[in-house]
């Protein structure tokens, strides 16, 4: 009660530091120590806290490397000083355009390279920052100017209200920054936010649990993009001249260390990294030769002692009233099985399913081989519904192999997958999760830097469609859909008995909880077929007999069941069918007694001395 208590009040705190934070800013030109040159601080404060927000999105919430960010910007800034100059096109009207502008050469150029990660991509975003400042310097066109930069470019004005003063300008880039940190707060409170933060902790996890990854790693360069669009036609009216100095190398590592500073994914953290990084060279200007020295010792120190960054994000967290004034109730969640956005519809207690002679899925003849080695060959397994399907064999025999061909981690070089009798191979993992088909995995793959609440909310991803223009407006739609996910998330957790540890990290779970929520977040994407690599390994013996009850509620449940286990206990006790496996072939197939004293597989997998210790009942 007492943590409950706790989270309450820091959270009313951390509600109550933007009212703060805004009526600081508001009042600042009118403090007595604020003369024009202070206001002019804060104004590239806001800009560069604008730039940082940008940023963040890239690196903060979807862990992407950009290190040619400031590419963006000098699209954004160019595109104004050339259309006033040239076409005289209102530069107040023309920030809508830089956005789009900045964030159409975003897509156009990270299309191709977005399957890249880590130190590739960084390399790739500091190639594509070098080029546009190369082409912006020696354009054959002459549009830019060459290294002389454009000058005379207008002042904003709406009527006969023109923005030119330092005060005004202040105001200015400040509401752009306000409006944008609305933008990304509701971002992240979304299945938008969740899904990049996903991709973040783990891009394999995010996409077998219905994330499109390419298209949500895209959506973030480009809404970044066009976020540094703005801060360049700000820039660009502000100064009244834009030039290829203002665009180097350089201004995009000072975004980086902006965004590392303040705490990746913190609004609040961007903000004070882009102050930091403004006012201290101002206030050690004599120091100004040795500033780069200084950044880079601030960053070793921030890594070292804060390696979350001066104000990392916290994660938002639930009470036990739930919902509060909604009135949610964890006991009245109601779970989702199938469906795209009516998640109460189906109620996971009727079995989609009969026991019919049609398989649920088919695997029929695949083979797959990394160079000489074949690690499946032509298997073929029929999984009925309504059973428990097991999967046998010694250590490296293919059987995880096999369940990355059916989820569409792996595309097989012969046969096929059918699923519902629909084929299915070779689909992105996502599509696969969609058509009802969840997995675990044999190294349990969670999102350790989210709470277990937001662990099953990203299950169930695939089961919403609210877009960004209803995530940012909140239509009543998103509401819905959010509160529908709410209470299906809380009816999986209270089911595998982590409601109490909704708001704790997943990463701060002992072992056989994480194995349960790996489960639950599972069971969240609405499967008709559940695939679990594994699930009792790590488990003590008490641990695995309550999984076994688990499983066995399930399947009453109407969910079909394909699992790789090593216990032959569970195997013996819950499976219905049994395929054994071993050099990537099938070498027995059948109920579980038939398996179990099959010579094969003795000989290659139990054992000629192996007997099971469970009942016969």
């Amino acid at each position: 009660m007492g943590a409950e208590l706790s989270c309450t009040r820091r959270g009313r705190f951390q509600r109550f530091v933007p009212v703060l934070l805004g009526g600081f800013v508001a009042v600042f030109p009118f403090l007595p120590f604020v003369n024009d040159y202070w206001v002019d601080v804060g104004f590239f404060v806001g800009l560069y806290g604008l730039l940082g927000l940008s940023l963040n999105v890239v690196l903060g919430e979807v862990g992407l490397f950009d290190l040619g960010h400031a590419a963006f910007y000098a699209i954004g800034a160019y595109t104004t000083a050339i259309m006033n100059t040239t076409l005289n096109i209102p530069v107040l009207l023309l920030l809508p355009v830089s956005a789009l502008v900045a964030s159409g050469f975003a897509y156009l150029v990270m299309s191709p390279v977005i399957h890249l990660r880590g130190d590739y991509l960084c390399i790739v975003t500091i190639g594509i920052g070098e080029i546009v400042r190369i082409i912006i310097v020696n354009n054959p066109w002459g549009i830019t100017n060459g290294p002389n930069g454009i000058t005379g470019v207008g002042f904003p004005a709406l009527g006969p209200f023109v923005i030119q003063t330092p005060t005004q300008f202040y105001y200015f880039v400040w509401v752009v920054v306000a409006l944008v940190a609305f933008v990304l707060l509701r971002l992240q409170r979304s299945r938008i936010g969740r899904a990049w933060n996903a991709i973040r902790e783990d891009e394999i996890a995010a996409e077998a649990t219905g994330i499109d990854v390419r298209a949500y790693k895209l959506l973030a360069f480009t809404l970044g993009a066009a976020f540094a669009g703005l801060a360049g036609n700000i820039y660009a009216a502000k100064m009244a001249v834009v030039s290829p100095q203002s665009f180097l190398f350089m201004e995009s590592a000072l975004l980086f260390c902006i965004v590392l500073l303040g705490g990746l994914g913190s609004l609040p953290g961007v903000l004070l990294g882009a102050a930091l990084v403004v006012v201290f060279p101002e206030v050690f200007r004599r120091f100004a030769s040795f500033r780069l020295l200084f950044f880079g010792l601030a960053l070793m120190v921030t890594m070292i002692f804060r390696p979350g960054g001066l104000l990392p994000r916290k994660r938002e967290t639930l009470g036990l009233d739930g919902f509060g004034a909604q009135g949610f109730s964890a006991k009245r969640a109601s779970p989702v099985r199938g469906g795209q956005v009516s998640l109460k519809d189906r109620s996971p207690v009727q079995p989609l399913h009969g026991s019919g002679n049609r398989p649920l899925l088919e695997v029929q003849g695949v083979t797959l081989r990394f160079g000489g080695l074949v690690a499946v060959n032509r298997y073929d397994l029929a999984v009925y519904p309504g059973r428990v399907t097991s999967l046998i064999g010694p250590n490296g025999a293919g059987k995880t192999t096999l369940f990355n061909i059916i989820t569409g981690i792996y595309r097989p070089d012969e046969g096929k997958v059918l699923f519902r009798g629909e084929d299915i191979t070779g689909l992105k993992p996502h599509l696969v999760v969609a058509r009802g088909i969840a997995r675990t995995f044999q190294n349990i793959r969670l999102f350790p830097s989210l709470t277990c609440l937001e662990n099953v909310l990203t299950g169930l991803h695939c089961r919403g469609s609210s877009g960004f223009i209803s995530t940012v407006l909140r239509t009543p739609f998103q509401l819905r859909e959010e509160r529908e996910f709410m209470e299906a998330a809380a009816y999986w957790l209270c089911r595998v008995g982590l409601w109490e540890y909704r708001n704790e990290l997943a990463r701060n779970l002992p072992y056989g909880r994480q194995k349960y929520l790996e489960i639950a977040r599972a069971l969240a994407t609405g499967p008709e077929l559940l695939v679990l690599d594994e699930p009792s390994s790590g488990l003590n013996e008490r641990e695995t007999e309550e999984l076994m009850e688990f499983l066995q509620g399930l399947l009453r449940e109407g969910i079909t069941i394909l699992l790789i286990e090593h216990d032959m206990n569970v195997v013996m006790g819950i499976s219905d069918w049994v395929s054994v496996m071993d050099m990537g072939n099938k070498i027995a197939e059948g109920s579980p007694w038939e398996v179990y004293n099959h010579p094969r597989v003795i000989e290659a997998y139990l054992g000629k001395e192996e007997e099971w210790v469970g009942s016969t009942s």
